[in-house]
């Protein structure tokens, strides 16, 4: 590898870690304003609009494991944030509901998540917001590529 290909990686790996690092911290302040847990943060992020969505699926967009996610599931239904509905006809296939107390909280994160980059968007200078935003789909694509080729 060139020196300046193994400077720029460097740099990549170095950023994307601070990144990784701050990212969390800015789920977890956030989770702690709405008085949740980050899991259950992520939880109710995961529906993205959504009212209800198959237990499967939030395994799949919040990538854990289905013991995890129905520890998760059961400390937000004890909360009154949703209901699980089991299917009558396939008893494996679970339906998790958002309550209006659930609607409300995902709105409540969705707005004040969007606001938070969008306050991290205006410390950046508009010529570069464009460049900076394909930038980050060129990076994501190329890791998603990566990952999948090295499973």
């Amino acid at each position: 590898m060139s020196p300046h290909h193994t400077h720029a990686a460097a740099e990549i790996a170095e950023l994307t870690f601070q990144l990784l690092a701050d990212c969390q911290e800015k789920e977890e302040r956030l989770a702690a304003t709405l008085k949740i847990h980050v899991a259950e943060f992520r939880c109710i992020r995961a529906f993205r609009g959504d009212r209800s969505l198959p237990v499967k699926t939030l395994v799949e967009r919040t990538t854990l494991s289905g013991s995890r996610l129905t520890r998760i599931l059961s400390s937000l239904e004890k909360r009154g944030y949703l209901q699980r509905v089991i299917d009558t006809e396939d008893r494996r296939s679970i339906t998790v509901h958002l309550s209006r107390k659930g609607i409300d909280l995902a709105q409540r994160l969705e707005e004040r998540y969007l606001q938070i980059h969008q306050e991290i968007l205006n410390g950046i200078p508009k010529d570069l917001q464009g460049p900076l935003i394909s930038g980050m789909h060129n990076m994501l694509a190329s890791l998603r590529k990566w990952l999948g080729t090295s499973r």
